[in-house]
């Protein structure tokens, strides 16, 4: 009997099997896509990623993995009111940090998992649906994603809702000469269609495009978006030399009203899923993983079961309070500047220039984004 059964061998999902087979546990891992290919060149396929997922993600072998053209490190971070006149920056020196955090390719962290995988003599069955009824196994870890259908299989409900709003994702070349100390930085504007975010790439000039809009920005022509996206960066990047191909992806929240089950978990999206708008999805879902590799690590020290519902109860705890935390922050966000009253826009306004002059607030704004708190 396998100690571990994962169905899902997205990023979270390997980066707790990979934890886990550290950790002396038999895995198992199951998805019914293709094993990854590295992309050619940067992609607007990114995440970002905080120094305590990056600490993570090295502590398990894949960090160093990661080719250096899909890891940009960033050390600033700028957020901007477009419906006024607030705004706020970040450095890694305000907040005492080597950097603020990394933007990675999605299917290049996914590669490094799967090279990690195969030198450790862990087998990732790629294109094959497990059949959870007749899988031998201690513990069943769902990590399918906000669409799980492991979570429905297994009866744990989930609560949710749309934003009635879609995320637009691409790569933009802007013209501005950056220096490699401004191509370090991150961009974020609160425009009156949704968050707007400029994400750093490696490639000089290019940044990652996600876009947080009612409208499908992914629909319009290119060069309406094009100059759509040049009038909400306030021409504070430049001009825009070209753009990718353009995606779109529905936004929601969602949250399942348990974790866990007798011998079964729920890992990262699959247990919750939130808005983009601050980029803590994925850090959620490696602290998640974190965390229920220690309690997996305390049961065999007590000498319980794996699959033990008390000891699944104890990550589930944990896990909830902070996923909870960060959803509702999120929503608050989210309604704080999508809000078109006048004076929700003027005390807006006058928060961010609050908290921009003000080190303590600064610096405890910090800490939660770099996952310190």
């Amino acid at each position: 009997m396998t100690d571990v059964v994962i169905i899902g061998a997205g990023f979270i999902g390997m980066s707790f099997a990979l934890a886990a087979h550290k950790q002396g546990f038999g895995v198992e891992v199951y998805d019914k896509a293709a094993a990854p290919v590295l992309p050619k060149t940067v992609t607007s396929q990114v995440i970002a990623v905080n120094p305590v997922s990056a600490e993570f993600l090295s502590g398990i072998g894949v960090w160093n993995l990661i080719p250096d053209r899909f890891v940009t490190r960033y050390d600033q971070m700028s957020v901007f009111d477009g419906q006024g006149s607030g705004s706020i920056s970040f450095t890694a020196e305000e907040g005492g940090l080597p950097c603020l955090g990394y933007i990675v390719d999605q299917v290049a962290l996914r590669v490094a998992m799967s090279e990690c995988a195969l030198s450790q003599g862990l087998e990732v069955k790629w294109t094959e649906t497990a059949d959870i009824d007749e899988l031998q196994r201690d513990l069943l870890v769902a990590a399918d994603g906000a669409h799980s259908a492991t979570r429905e299989k297994l009866g744990l409900k989930k609560m949710g809702y749309s934003y009635d709003q879609s995320a637009t994702v691409c790569v933009a070349q802007f013209g501005q000469e950056f220096t490699a100390e401004r191509g370090q930085q991150a961009y974020q504007w609160f425009c009156d269609s949704g968050p707007l975010a400029l994400l750093p790439l490696a490639d000089q000039g290019k940044f990652a495009v996600v876009w947080s809009s009612s409208e499908d920005m992914a629909s319009i022509s290119e060069s309406a978006f094009i100059s759509a996206l040049e009038e909400s960066t306030e021409d504070k990047l430049g001009r825009i030399h070209g753009v990718s191909s353009r995606h779109s992806f529905p936004l929601m929240q969602q949250h399942a009203w348990r974790y866990v089950t007798e011998g079964a978990v729920l890992l990262g999206d699959a247990a919750h899923a939130i808005h983009p708008l601050a980029g803590q999805g994925a850090n959620l879902g490696f602290a998640d993983a974190s965390c229920l590799v220690t309690e997996l690590c305390a049961a065999r020290l007590e000498g319980r079961g794996i699959g033990d519902l008390g000891v699944l109860k104890r990550y589930e705890k944990k896990r909830k309070t902070d996923n909870h935390l960060a959803a509702l922050a999120m929503e608050g966000f989210h309604r704080l500047f999508t809000s078109d009253s006048s004076i929700v826009g003027l005390v807006r306004s006058r928060g961010l220039r609050l908290v921009n002059e003000n080190k303590t607030l600064k610096r405890l704004a910090i800490s939660v984004a770099s996952g310190r708190v």
